[in-house]
């Protein structure tokens, strides 16, 4: 069961190693995309102190898709209102996907386990051009953390060939709640002292590479997300970093 939830929260998080990257590397402007299936390898190194190093690598599926209006990117599935290229309005539904199991490491004993989440909200994309503008926020609505999340994302599409490049940075607000359920701390907590984390940002730099030909129906991409965490995680004392790192290499394919 711990191999099976594994796969899919490390899924969630992989097929967009960063939402500001995969995600915006097929959204406003693509057009419609058939759907599109692949495998991939992810890293995370998650920043709780002592975290087991066999849960940091694991293979992935990748799920792609762009509709008329409904659209399937990673960890988010939309609903588009808008049909312009350059303006995307919808409503999302996005797996959010923090969590641990507290046998992950000493320091999370007795703490408990922090399950991934699924969130409902919004998301405005704004790209006229290779440069565009993202927010999106949503809401915890599967009663785990009650937290809420929004990111605001600038990123640049670079295209030339087969070849295409899009680097991201973001800044990212997680509410005291959000951070709470998955930074805090019990006071029956084993192997670490009792603390209560609020809200605070955190601040993400990422970048996707996509190789692809024009008639072919095969697809590689790598990426990395490199994110800087705020004080309300980083003082907690299950927490041993500051920062975090995220990387994805993967192959799809596009059924037509």
């Amino acid at each position: 069961m711990k191999m099976i939830s594994n796969l899919v929260l490390s899924a969630a998080v992989a097929l967009f190693v960063s939402q500001s990257v995969l995600a915006d590397e097929f959204s406003v402007g693509s057009g419609k995309r058939p759907i599109t299936l692949g495998l991939g390898m992810l890293y995370k190194d998650k920043p709780y102190k002592n975290y087991d190093s066999s849960e940091k690598s694991q293979p992935v599926p990748i799920v792609l898709y762009e509709g008329e209006h409904f659209f399937a990117r990673g960890s988010t599935i939309g609903w588009d209102f808008t049909d312009s290229d350059a303006l995307e309005v919808a409503l999302i539904g996005q797996y959010l996907g923090d969590g641990y199991d507290s046998s992950d490491s000493k320091a999370l004993k007795g703490n408990g386990d922090r399950d991934a989440s699924f969130g409902v909200g919004g998301q405005v994309t704004w790209q006229p051009e290779n440069l565009g503008f993202k927010f999106s926020a949503v809401q915890d609505v599967a009663n785990n953390s009650d937290g809420a999340q929004a990111i605001g994302t600038v990123f640049y599409k670079y295209k030339s060939g087969p070849f295409s490049v899009t680097p991201a940075a973001s800044i990212v607000w997680q509410s005291d709640d959000y951070n709470d359920y998955y930074y805090g701390v019990k006071s029956k907590a084993v192997n670490a002292s009792a603390y209560t984390a609020d809200s605070d940002f955190n601040y993400r730099l990422g970048v996707l590479g996509v190789y692809k030909q024009e008639n072919s129906p095969w697809m590689f991409m790598g990426g990395l997300r490199y994110e800087i965490l705020g004080d309300e995680i980083t003082d907690s004392s299950i927490v041993s970093e500051n920062e975090q790192l995220s990387a994805l290499i993967g192959v799809a394919y596009t059924f037509k």
